[in-house]
């Protein structure tokens, strides 16, 4: 059989919006363990205007490649296979994290315990090596009807404002400035924090925060929840997770994931105070276009920093996602 092509179905629609250009241009096109994959980029505006404003969950369609154009990426696949073996379950691992982010039936921040949960089961498996259990476990978690008694296993957890804002600002802040729109997004989070600029911080008027932390929870009740959710979903398949790196294991990425969807969440609390939806594109793109030139090492940094920290468990992480 071909080596499968997976590609999101709104890019046919990206085809006739941005022609002449075909997605080799506006998509990256990456090998993972088991397919050639193409994400979209978010620094095209209009790539962001459709991402964000798209309703329906996002699809994604498949092709096989002839097999004679498919050896080598085969033979690719398989090198990834022997250096981490635990890349075998990597579809599986795609599906719990599409599934849980995409069930539209539970707040987004409580998907994010209930991905928490998954990955760390899952990642338990490997450990104490019982890796050929985790089909099982995922079809099942993804199937299950009520998740009261996993969410139960996060009740002791508390917010902490202070921690999940520390968290993003850290991150939007040392993204390299590749354009003004960047700058102005900068600006606009210092102005609406009610500070000078992040050496300022420290005088913050939490209060005011909590306020506009309040305000990005109520919004995300409503159907304002589906453009972070599109963006997250995004960002799942532009960094190749739940595997991007056999340096790390699957734990490991999730580390990486919350603190990027803690600087997506930020981005949203603290840009968009009296702004139109709109706005929330021109500030994914700015923010898309940031991580692109920065240091290509961000994601073994940002593990690596958050693990020197003691930050890197499914409690700590609990905590900043709620928060």
């Amino acid at each position: 059989m071909g080596f499968p092509i997976v590609s999101p179905v709104i890019i046919q629609n990206l085809k006739e919006k941005l022609a002449p250009l075909t997605p080799d241009d506006f998509c990256d096109v990456v090998v993972s363990a088991a397919a050639v994959e193409y994400t979209p980029k978010l620094e095209n505006i209009e790539i962001a205007k459709a991402i964000i404003s798209e309703k329906e969950t996002l699809a994604y369609g498949m092709i096989n490649l002839p097999d004679d154009k498919s050896e080598p990426l085969v033979q690719e696949s398989r090198k990834i296979l022997a250096k981490c073996p635990p890349a075998a379950y990597y579809w599986q691992m795609r599906t719990l994290f599409m599934s849980v982010l995409q069930n539209r039936s539970i707040n987004i921040e409580k998907r994010f315990l209930l991905l928490n949960y998954a990955v760390k089961t899952a990642q338990g498996m490997i450990d104490n090596g019982q890796a050929e259990r985790i089909p099982k476990f995922i079809d099942e978690f993804t199937s299950a009807g009520d998740y009261t008694p996993v969410l139960d296993f996060f009740k002791q957890v508390r917010p902490n404002p202070g921690y999940s804002l520390a968290d993003g600002i850290s991150l939007i802040k040392s993204l390299k400035k590749p354009n003004a729109a960047y700058k102005e997004v900068l600006n606009t989070i210092y102005k609406n924090l009610g500070v000078s600029g992040p050496e300022t911080l420290k005088m913050l008027d939490m209060p005011k925060y909590i306020t506009m932390r309040k305000a990005y929870s109520d919004a995300m009740t409503s159907d304002k929840s589906i453009a972070i959710e599109n963006v997250i979903i995004n960002y799942v398949w532009r960094y190749c997770l739940p595997l991007a790196s056999v340096k790390f294991n699957y734990w490991e990425h999730f580390v990486f994931f919350c603190s990027l969807y803690n600087a997506i969440k930020i981005l949203y609390t603290c840009y968009m105070p009296g702004k139109e939806d709109e706005d929330f594109a021109k500030a994914i793109s700015a923010f898309d276009a940031a991580l692109r030139i920065s240091d290509p090492q961000l994601m073994q940094k940002v593990i690596f920093a958050m693990k020197n920290a003691g930050q890197s468990n499914n409690g700590d992480l609990a905590a900043l996602t709620l928060s």
